[in-house]
């Protein structure tokens, strides 16, 4: 709801309405600013319908029928008392300042002489309990701020007709109006805005609110033209930083795409942040980034990320690298308040406070305003926003503010005479604003922090994704604490060649001999009836049976091995030959016999690995895991095989120092895990997305060293 300018008045005009203030209607050009939560898209009070066949039947045959129209809740608010008492204070309502699909904002005056604004919401527009918790919830959220770049709640009453809500009066419009006003904003001006919102949003965020409905039109100009943010009638507290918001609400311009998908994936503190990018586009180029005469269309272009600069219009690569980065589909993608305002474009001029001609002058600032001046400003003004951080040695300076009365000076802005603290020595000078002049080190930082984002941000859609469709039940909590030590140790061996290949590498003679693991060539599950049965390299048929104990039956003997759970070892197995089989394990044998044929006449071996003496011990199949885009087998040799569902396979072996690629060729070649790294792909197999994949190997394993308790 956006207040328009006050203009200085007499006791006579504070009780008299204007003529020349009339209640603006919004219209339909305007219906892409308009609410979709019970704000602005609500459903509206019919007018009277004109039955003009009726009044002139003359005219039936002429006049199409009269659509019924709509109006806002807004227009229920009656016009309050030219008193309005309360609780033994008596205020006195002025002129009308504007209103938004709730509510009616006045003047009103004090017995002191002091002028607030009262945002009115009529009592009949209270039609359920809902409406009325909403009504509460903003009054709450509004009265627990107190911040310099918020809106101050004042008090609120009720009378029989209208509920009143006393904010800080903000005389000097809104960024909405100063957009209609000058079509385009400098760069500097929006530096010194978004320093001050971010503060604001900050201090919201550390309280866990979400404002949800920040836009230009919401953020206003105080009497010494400071912003602040104000209409909390979207906001939502959280109950802990975890907690999701899952109800569609805002301004269709400035929704975040995470708003729209609504209950597939919830929203939190990130709306607010793309709702900077979306100010910062919208003030630099006039108009939103996402603009469009049709709503849905509106949606489609913030869901598909399409936005792009006009050519016609100036924006520094530097104010395009943040808008593109706050505008990440990918909530977890966009940078923080504290990583926004590390931007180098917040490195460039800073004005030290708007100038009282804002509304209808494009300053110059850039003439008149050196680098060492702006970073002066530029600190003033993260402290006065409570952006500071105390933690950096930065020197606490202030500077002279400009005399309300004098914006210029003749031709010239003004200019403090004295910008520098004393405190600040011409020998200090260089050390004080060396991150001034080295940009190329903060753009480093920038780009650091970036790829550090789309890595985490990787890494939680990784566990959200990484969700098993079926596993076998592993009924032995020293076996699960088995398997979490050897995914730990695996792991560690991929950070370790990790840290080796940021390192250079290793020399031939420290590089780990190849050895071709053991893996499992076929597999079939069937365990919707007896389990889980494989293949392995050697040849060797497995079946790891539902109730957990597993018979291995050897390709090059007559003789099997039955391996069962133990409470204290994990795993304990029996050996026996063929013609000693035991009477209670004939039904396990005909089993892995009927695997045995199945797999021998319908699947083919997915490695041209031979039969070879692979190791001493016999291999089994610990564990199986199904996910939606890979097959995970856990070997009691402590080999890790991934069988991704674009049919390249890779297999981590010799804890994690060894890495065996299957191509869907069933090619199988075995490198030092180290010199892949080194390479960023598989050689000759580009096409095998390695990079990714051992990025997925990592989660997998993270999670399953994590699990070590039986449910």
């Amino acid at each position: 709801m956006s207040l328009a300018p006050l203009q200085s008045i007499n006791e006579r005009q504070l009780n008299t309405r204007s003529n020349a203030v009339q209640t603006p209607v919004k219209n339909a050009a305007h219906s892409s600013a308009q609410h979709l939560e019970n704000k602005e898209n609500v459903p509206h009070s019919n007018h009277k319908r004109v039955d003009f066949q009726q009044q002139n039947p003359h005219l039936q045959d002429q006049q199409p029928p009269v659509k019924k129209k709509k109006e806002k809740l807004s227009a229920l608010c009656k016009t309050p008392p030219s008193l309005i008492k309360t609780r033994g204070r008596d205020y006195h309502r002025g002129h009308f300042l504007g209103e938004g699909g709730f509510a009616r904002c006045f003047q009103i005056k004090d017995e002191s002489g002091k002028i607030f604004a009262a945002k009115t919401v009529a009592k009949i527009s209270i039609k359920s309990e809902k409406t009325r918790k909403k009504l509460l919830s903003e009054i709450q959220i509004h009265k627990s701020m107190r911040h310099f770049n918020v809106v101050q709640f004042i008090d609120c009453f009720e009378d029989d007709t209208n509920v009143y809500i006393l904010l800080e009066i903000c005389p000097n419009g809104s960024l909405m109006e100063l957009l209609k006003k000058r079509r385009t904003v400098t760069e500097p001006e929006v530096r010194y805005f978004m320093t001050q919102i971010c503060g604001a949003i900050k201090y919201m965020h550390s309280r866990r609110v979400i404002h949800r409905d920040l836009k230009l039109g919401n953020i206003f100009f105080d009497k010494n033209y400071n912003l602040k943010i104000g209409d909390f009638g979207l906001a939502a507290v959280l109950a802990n930083d975890r907690e999701r918001k899952y109800t569609v609400c805002g301004t269709p311009n400035y929704i975040a795409p995470e708003v729209l998908m609504g209950k597939h994936s919830g929203h939190s503190y990130e709306v607010d942040i793309w709702s900077i990018g979306v100010m910062i586009y919208a003030l630099l180029i006039g108009k939103p980034p996402f603009q469009s005469k049709d709503v849905n269309m509106i949606y489609e272009r913030i869901k598909n990320r399409d936005f792009a600069f006009p050519k016609d219009k100036y924006i520094s690569n530097e104010a395009k690298t943040l808008i593109h980065d706050i505008l990440s589909t990918d909530p977890l993608e966009r940078p923080s308040i504290e990583e926004i305002i590390d931007y180098v474009w917040f490195r460039g001029i800073f004005p030290s406070c708007t100038l009282s001609t804002v509304m209808s002058e494009d300053p110059n600032y850039e003439q008149i305003i050196s680098a060492e001046e702006s970073y002066i400003n530029f600190q003033n003004c993260l402290e006065r926003s409570g952006l500071l951080n105390k933690a950096k040695d930065w020197q606490q300076v202030s500077i002279q503010q400009l005399p309300e009365d004098v914006d210029k000076l003749g031709s010239s802005y003004y200019r403090p005479s004295t910008i520098l603290p004393q405190s600040l020595s011409p020998g200090d000078t260089r050390n004080k604003y060396q991150e001034i002049v080295d940009l190329d080190a903060q753009r480093k930082l920038n780009d650091l922090a970036r790829e550090s984002r789309i890595r985490r941000a990787k890494q939680a859609t990784l566990k959200k994704d990484l969700v098993a469709n079926s596993t076998n039940v592993i009924k032995s909590e020293i076996s699960l604490r088995i398997l979490a030590s050897e995914c730990s140790l695996t792991l560690n061996g991929i950070l370790e060649a990790e840290a080796q290949k940021k390192m250079g590498g290793l020399p031939p003679s420290r590089l780990p001999p190849i050895k071709h693991p053991m893996i499992v060539t076929k597999w079939v599950d069937y365990s919707n009836k007896h389990g889980f049965s494989y293949q392995l390299s050697t040849e060797d048929i497995g079946v790891l049976f539902n109730n957990g104990c597993t018979v291995l039956r050897l390709a090059d003997a007559e003789e099997f091995w039955y391996i069962s759970y133990d409470k204290s070892e994990g795993w304990v197995a029996s050996h026996y030959l063929l013609k000693e089989k035991p009477q209670e394990l004939l039904r396990h044998l005909e089993v892995v016999d009927f695997f045995s044929k199945y797999m021998k006449a319908n699947l083919s071996r997915v490695s041209t690995f031979g039969r070879e003496e692979y190791h001493k011990d016999d291999v089994f199949l610990r564990r199986y895991t199904r996910y939606k885009t890979f097959v995970m087998f856990e070997l009691s040799d402590g080999t890790f095989q991934f069988n991704f569902k674009d049919h390249h396979k890779l297999a981590i072996s010799e804890g994690g120092k060894l890495v065996t690629y299957i191509s869907p060729s069933h090619e199988s070649l075995t490198y030092p895990l180290v010199e892949v790294l080194k390479y960023g792909t598989i050689p000759s197999y580009p096409e095998s997305n390695f990079m990714e994949k051992i990025v997925i190997i990592k989660e997998a394993l993270k999670q399953k060293s994590s699990v070590i308790r039986v449910d």
